[in-house]
């Protein structure tokens, strides 16, 4: 069984409890189910976890407050999911302690590497603005001169700059989502890993 099939099967056995009542009781196996495929159930697994539906009929009527401590004798296995600590190991805790130095170094050097692509960015973008002020100076000193082809020269140059420079303002907003989008997305593959949702 799905996990939402248990949930519509669970609003109809509590149909007759007041709307506050049964959506308790609704979210409290929600969250029982969810816990356990956190765990690592598949969601057949974490459905079949919480008892059948006649369990949890017979605990929805024994109990129409749902408890914080799961010893009531009607809810299946809920009470091994549910007390299934999230802790680590002991082991891992003290790879972690002892490889502080390593991963901590690892972890300032990735940053470090991270806001260094920034400053290039950051540097990209001065690059374009004096480009840009570059450009728009050189139009008025080119008009102040009095030698026809310098003048050309100027005028041709400041508007190249002009022109150059709006064109690697577009790349580099072009590059600067990139970077945002790359962020993200590492973002989440180092928080999935942490969840442990990473296959």
């Amino acid at each position: 069984m799905k996990k939402n099939e248990l949930l519509m099967e669970l609003r109809r056995l509590t149909s007759h409890l007041p709307q506050e009542e049964a959506d308790r009781f609704t979210q409290y196996y929600s969250e029982i189910i969810s816990d356990a495929m956190e765990d690592g159930m598949s969601e057949e697994e974490a459905v079949a976890s919480v008892g059948t539906i006649e369990e949890i009929s017979a605990y929805i009527k024994e109990n129409n407050n749902i408890q914080t401590d799961l010893n009531s004798k009607n809810v299946g296995t809920v009470e091994n999911t549910v007390n299934k600590k999230k802790d680590l190991p002991v082991w891992a805790i003290v790879l972690i302690i002892i490889g502080f130095p390593i991963w901590f170094s690892m972890l300032c050097t990735a940053f470090s590497m991270y806001m260094t692509g920034w400053a290039v960015i950051i540097a990209l973008f001065a690059a374009v603005l004096a480009l840009f002020v570059s450009g728009i100076i050189l139009i008025p000193v080119a008009v102040m001169m009095q030698d026809f082809a310098l003048l050309m020269v100027m005028l041709g140059t400041g508007i190249f700059c002009i022109g150059l420079s709006m064109m690697g303002f577009v790349g580099m907003v072009k590059l600067s989502q990139l970077y945002v989008k790359a962020t993200i997305f590492l973002a989440k593959s180092i928080a999935g890993i942490f969840k442990g949702d990473s296959k």
